[in-house]
């Protein structure tokens, strides 16, 4: 197969954040050899400064003047591919980009080709097939290619999006460039009116999809809301009189420019009732308008265009391609950040983001808790799909009906990676046991599979007696997930362990038992935020963080600390985690503690802070002396792993994986579940011990380092999947 060297021409201004998603982006794009052009222009953010320590792996160039056409022949000017595409800096690709890109020109005849381009939801289209008049409207109701239209001096001609269109690079020499009359507004779309003239064809694929993200610029802000008005009026004159005039009278081209200043000072005036922009701006815009109609003339007057000059052929400078095997790796997750941090939704994040710094093609899978969507979050995609509840589940012979909200959402899951695997390779789902969210992938076995163990619902229920001894909650829910869990457990052909001791109280609690073949025992990792430690001011700070449920031990917590912030004058106590959890008798802990009459002393250094984002939970821990985590169970124990990250000293409950995250004496004490008098006076032996703290501190984030940092933890599991997984 003959492959076709493809310049990538990004152009950007002021939009550094967005810019490092599509860059990393782009490292995840297969495609053999590809060179990628940035230009950067004048804004001053940071752009080159991050481009200076990309030397030698791209090609650079800067616009001191905000033209967009300008900066686009900058890039043509440095690219050395046979094709040159352009790809918006808030444009993230899909690794098939390129080649589908590619595909188009084996048709010598194919001068120019684009992809479909997402919005924002990354679900929907905000272009696929579109079509363009003589005075530059779109017609976006095609549903499929326009090939019929493409002729010279059409009526109407096929359109390609800027954010996602590439050209023959000899053909953009042929006829000049992108036309620099155009600072943004049409720009594309002129070259494109010239190219459909010179008799070029135009391709508008199925695929080769990007999607758009719409972040904010000089010209609009995040919300959409338009301040720069000129360009929008002048370039529709100009536009029309430089390619409508074998369609359109003058009058009738001004009239559109003058029908554009019309709809737009509907939207002025719409903003500035909504208190978008102010009446400073209607006159601002007004004064535009005025401007940009007479300018779109006097330009369209003057002769030649504004068009590049032909520069000189390059030499092509490929991209640095990612070593090794790239495997597609989806994971699945009812929770998953921003909003979510409990432990499976951050073990879930922080093992997909490690994986892809690895350079893996790796893909999420959870509950959308708003509008649905597809992402790329921290180098992986994430889909966030509506659960959808179509069909009865099936009778898995467990004794037990599986319950329907289990079967819904797992199946949603599943659909949606049959979907991925129906344009891209699937290597492996990985899934967690709680709430049996395999269940759908081992119903109807189609991919490798790999279930990781948790608290399971047994050892949730040694907390929640209430639940246990209810038996029509039993009946409905607690039995049949029991059940369920003993099914996925025995099924599964893969179990991801993160402790020895959760293998161990699994099997003797299931009665099962498991092969060594099946197992693949690794801890999990965390991404290193710690950072400096913050100073915690006046007075020692304990920290709790965790769901506020008796499973973590938030009750003890509660008994002990009054008595413990009573002997330290200036101790406080900060709860970090859900705390609308409700028991049995419709309260919550939190209510419960504070409407005790007991504790008014105590009370106003005792801190509920409820969920909280991950940056604030990082600002937490570095603030922090001692984390307190008494849970009466944890299969690992990510809030432990956490403390000896930030170098804190933990003071972790003895059940299940605790001891194997935690040494005892070393990086912070172990005290029994469930026992008050033993966290009380563990918490005060480390309160009135400085030095101590100090080298439990330092002994844990040793630990941390050898163990648990995320690229080791990862690379350790996914070593072992692929050992064990047939070829």
């Amino acid at each position: 197969m003959n492959v076709r060297r493809i310049s990538v021409v990004i152009c950007t201004d002021g939009r550094l954040p967005i810019l490092k998603t599509t860059l990393r982006a782009l490292r995840g794009v297969e495609y053999a050899a590809f060179e990628l052009v940035l230009v950067a222009g004048p804004t001053p953010d940071g752009t080159r400064e991050l481009l200076a320590t990309l030397q030698g792996e791209i090609k650079v160039a800067h616009c001191a003047e905000r033209n967009l056409s300008k900066a686009r022949n900058l890039g043509i000017g440095l690219a050395a591919g046979e094709i040159v595409a352009f790809l918006d800096d808030d444009a993230i690709p899909e690794p098939e980009w390129l080649t589908d890109l590619a595909l188009a020109y084996d048709d010598p005849q194919v001068a120019a080709a684009g992809g479909v381009v997402y919005d924002p939801s990354g679900l929907t289209f905000q272009a696929r097939y579109v079509t363009l008049d003589r005075l530059g409207y779109a017609n976006e109701l095609w549903s499929a290619p326009t090939p019929q239209f493409n002729y010279p001096f059409s009526a109407d001609f096929p359109h390609l999006l800027g954010a996602n269109c590439s050209f023959r690079r000899d053909v953009l020499l042929a006829v000049g460039g992108f036309d620099e009359e155009y600072e943004y507004f049409l720009d594309e779309s002129d070259l494109l009116a010239r190219i459909n003239d010179y008799g070029g064809r135009i391709v508008q694929l199925p695929g080769a999809a990007v999607h758009h993200k719409f972040a904010a610029s000089v010209d609009r802000d995040a919300r959409r809301v338009v301040r720069n008005w000129r360009p929008l009026i002048k370039n529709r004159v100009y536009f029309g009189l430089r390619n409508g005039f074998r369609h359109h009278t003058t009058a009738e081209i001004l009239n559109a420019g003058q029908d554009d200043a019309d709809n737009w000072r509907r939207d002025v005036v719409a903003s500035v009732a909504r208190g978008d922009l102010t009446a400073a701006d209607l006159q601002r815009f007004d004064a535009e308008a005025l401007d940009g109609l007479a300018a779109g003339l006097a330009a369209a007057s003057a002769k030649p265009r504004r068009l590049a000059a032909p520069p000189a052929l390059p030499p092509f400078l490929p991209l640095p391609q990612p070593k090794g095997e790239t495997l597609g790796l989806c994971l699945v997750s009812q929770d998953y950040p921003p909003g979510h941090n409990g432990g499976i939704a951050r073990n879930t994040a922080e093992l997909a983001a490690a994986w892809a710094r690895l350079g893996h093609d790796v893909h999420v899978f959870t509950r959308a808790r708003g509008e649905p969507s597809l992402d790329y979050e921290d180098g992986v995609w994430v889909h966030r799909a509506a659960v959808v509840s179509e069909e009865r589940p099936p009778l898995l012979g467990i004794g037990e009906d599986v319950p329907q909200e289990i079967w819904d959402h797992s199946r949603t899951m599943r659909a949606g990676v049959e979907a991925l695997a129906a344009r891209r390779r699937v290597d492996l789902v990985y899934a967690p046991l709680w709430d049996c969210e395999p269940v759908a992938f081992l119903a109807t076995p189609r991919f490798p599979l790999v279930c990781a163990l948790q608290t399971t619902m047994d050892f949730w229920l040694d907390s929640q007696s209430e639940r246990r001894g209810d038996d029509s909650w039993m009946r409905a829910r607690g039995r049949p997930i029991l059940a369920l869990e003993r099914w996925c457990l025995t099924n599964a052909p893969l179990l991801h362990a993160n402790s020895r001791a959760i293998v161990e109280d699994i099997a003797r609690r299931y009665e099962l038992r498991f092969s060594s073949e099946r197992l693949i025992y690794a801890p999990h990792g965390l991404a290193d935020v710690a950072g400096p430690p913050t100073p915690s001011g006046e007075g020692l700070r304990f920290l709790f963080v965790g769901r506020l449920e008796g499973r973590k031990g938030i009750d003890v917590l509660l008994e002990a600390a009054p008595a413990v912030l009573r002997r330290l004058a200036l101790a406080r106590l900060d709860i970090v985690g859900d705390d609308t959890i409700r028991d049995d008798t419709g309260a919550t802990y939190r209510e419960r503690f504070l409407a005790r009459a007991d504790i008014a002393d105590v009370k106003g250094r005792i801190a509920f802070h409820g969920r909280v984002e991950e940056a604030a939970l990082a600002a937490h821990y570095r603030a922090c002396d001692v984390v307190v985590a008494p849970s009466r169970y944890e299969s690992f124990g990510l809030v432990y792993a956490e403390a000896l990250m930030f170098a804190k000293p933990v003071i972790a409950g003895s059940g299940g994986g605790g001891g194997e995250v935690v040494e005892a004496g070393v990086s912070g004490l172990l005290v029994p579940p469930g026992d008050a008098a033993a966290l009380q006076a563990a918490m005060l032996e480390l309160a009135q011990d400085e030095a101590r703290r100090r080298e439990m501190g330092a002994a844990g984030r040793l630990r941390y380092e050898a163990r648990f940092t995320a690229e080791a933890a990862a690379q350790s599991l996914l070593a072992q999947i692929r050992a064990q997984t047939p070829r």
